[in-house]
Order: C-alpha cells, then sequence, then structure tokens
C-alpha cells in the first residue's frame, strides 16, 4: 500500500476555506481521473468526499479508501463508513446521491459522479450544498435537489462553470454525466475555452552560418480526428495541465506529462515521470530523439498516439 504524504482537502477547507477557482478545478480532475481508472476496473468508490482526498507537497491529489463501503461491510471502527444489515448507509450523508441513500448496495459510478460534484461545489463554495441539521430533512433536500447555486454563494463562479457542477449533482442518474470521464471533460473543455487557450513561445530565427531548426509537427494517428500540434520554440510542454504549450485533454495523460526540448539541430523528448508513461514506435522512454515517421504515444490510451511528420 502506497504511504501518501500530504493534507487531506477537508482540513484545508477547514482552515482556509474555498478554494481559487483554478485550484478547485485542478483537483476536481485529479479526482475525477482516478474515478475514470476505478471505474474502468469495475470499482465504484461509494464514499468520496474532501477527507478522502490527499493533497500532496506538489500539488497533485490522491484519492483513498477505495471501496471502503464494500470492504467494510458489517462493521469498522471510527471515522469509517459501514452498511448495517439493513443495508443503510451510517456516517454523514452529505456527500452522497438520492439512490446511494435508497440503497448503498445498488449505488453505481454515477454516484460517485455525484459525490465529486458535491465535492466540486464546496471546493468552490466553501459550503455544502445541503447541510440540514435535521437528518430527515437533510436526506429530503438531496431527494428533491434543493439547493443554492454556486454563484450565489460566489459571484466568481461562472454560469458555465456552475452548470457543470449542477450537473453532475442532478438528483436523477439521467440528469447526470454518463461517468466521471465526461464530467472530467466538460472541466477539461471549460479549461481551453479561448480565453485559456495557452500560447507557444516563439521560436528563435537560426543564427547565420547554423543548421535549420527542424520543422515538426506531431500529427493524431487517426486522420479523421484532425488534431495537429506543431512545435514550436526550444521547449515544448505537453499534458493535460492548461499552461502547457500542447494540451491533451485526456484522463491518461499526466497534468504535466513530457518535454520536448530542441538540442542542437534535432528534438528530444523526455518524460517526465508520468503515470502512464511515454512511448516511441511502442517503446516505453524516459527520453528519446525524434524523427520524421516516429510513432510517440502519451499515456497507455492509442487515441493519444501522434505520428511525427515535417511540416
Amino acid at each position: 500500500m502506497e504511504f501518501v504524504e500530504g493534507t487531506p482537502v477537508d482540513i484545508l477547507l477547514s482552515e482556509k476555506g474555498a478554494m481559487t477557482v483554478p485550484d478547485a478545478i485542478s483537483t476536481a480532475q485529479c479526482m475525477l481521473e482516478a474515478l475514470v481508472y476505478a471505474h474502468g476496473k469495475g470499482i465504484v468508490h461509494r464514499d468520496i468526499k474532501p477527507a478522502n482526498l490527499i493533497r500532496e507537497n506538489s500539488g497533485s491529489v490522491k484519492v483513498t479508501d477505495f471501496g471502503i463501503a464494500k470492504i467494510k461491510e458489517g462493521g469498522a471502527g471510527p471515522g469509517q463508513t459501514v452498511l448495517t444489515k439493513s443495508g443503510f448507509l451510517l456516517g454523514t450523508p452529505h456527500y452522497m446521491s438520492p439512490e446511494q441513500i435508497r440503497e448503498p448496495k445498488d449505488a453505481g459510478a454515477k454516484s460517485d459522479v455525484y459525490s465529486a460534484g458535491v465535492v466540486l461545489y464546496e471546493m468552490l463554495t466553501g459550503a455544502l450544498p445541503f447541510n440540514s441539521r435535521s437528518l430527515p430533512k437533510l436526506i429530503d433536500a438531496i431527494y428533491r435537489g434543493e439547493k443554492q447555486a454556486p454563484s450565489t454563494l460566489r459571484p466568481e463562479v461562472d454560469k458555465e462553470l456552475e452548470a457543470i457542477v449542477l450537473k453532475a449533482m442532478h438528483p436523477r442518474l439521467e440528469g447526470r454525466y454518463e461517468g466521471a470521464r465526461e464530467f472530467f471533460e466538460a472541466l477539461e473543455e471549460y479549461n481551453l475555452r479561448p480565453m485559456n487557450t495557452p500560447t507557444m513561445r516563439p521560436q528563435p530565427a537560426p543564427a547565420a552560418g547554423q543548421p535549420p531548426t527542424p520543422q515538426l509537427t506531431l500529427v493524431n494517428v487517426k486522420p479523421e480526428i484532425n488534431e495537429k500540434h506543431t512545435l514550436k520554440g526550444d521547449s515544448v510542454m505537453v499534458g493535460r495541465d492548461r499552461s502547457c504549450a500542447i494540451v491533451l485533454a485526456h484522463p491518461a495523460v499526466s497534468r504535466r506529462h513530457a518535454r520536448i526540448t530542441l538540442s542542437g539541430t534535432s528534438y528530444v523528448l523526455e518524460d517526465l515521470k508520468s503515470a502512464n508513461g511515454t512511448y516511441v514506435n511502442n517503446t516505453r522512454v524516459e527520453r528519446a530523439k525524434l524523427k520524421p515517421g516516429d510513432v510517440v504515444r502519451f499515456g497507455a490510451d492509442p487515441a493519444c498516439s501522434y505520428v511525427v511528420r515535417d511540416r
């Protein structure tokens, strides 16, 4: 079992209040990335809440206590979530979906999506959407979906982001995102709005007498996608983070996945200790010189494969 050193997000919220909007979105995307992986393995967390998110000193976020509701069925120690014989989930229901409250054993991946939406709501506003001291009134509010809009509590939250949060928290299954991946992609699209799209560093002109700088482009292997990324400048960062020169909105891609640097007259690809690796011609690499015809893959999904082309 991995030891994670950091601070639980619930502690951060209690000490500092609401996060900045970019910080809240970044934390939510880390959470959703973990859920995409877990759901792909057939695992439903069932207990997503700030106390189960650990913020590391590096800024990354780890999700803990996967599957505790299943593993601990029948009993647990203080502070843990358990199921009684009747199937009622003990502990705080503030982050639970309506269907999970009704029948915890039947809660699926969309229940995790709902809980993730509640967590994002709290990170953005510093408040829980449902917080009645009466358990029956609290559960009734969750069933009805009666809550204040995030922008009411924090005007800085625009309507587009608010719609994303509210869709994730829709009380009816059919009103929510189909899964954690769709929720993640909605946030990624929000991040990549034209006003937020990063610009690449300008490419310096070669000095007199020096060989010309190579003109390379990464072209997605699927022609129908029509996705191209031209390498410009002496350093190109690749990853999910919107500050990267090449932004790849895919959960399998790390926030700062790889760097492509100009070394002499060649571009060199360097993996930045990404979670799912960087590959050149189906071989995982830490560092490799790129040449036209190479196939580069960022992460484990073939959808993030690119052919190196001369421009």
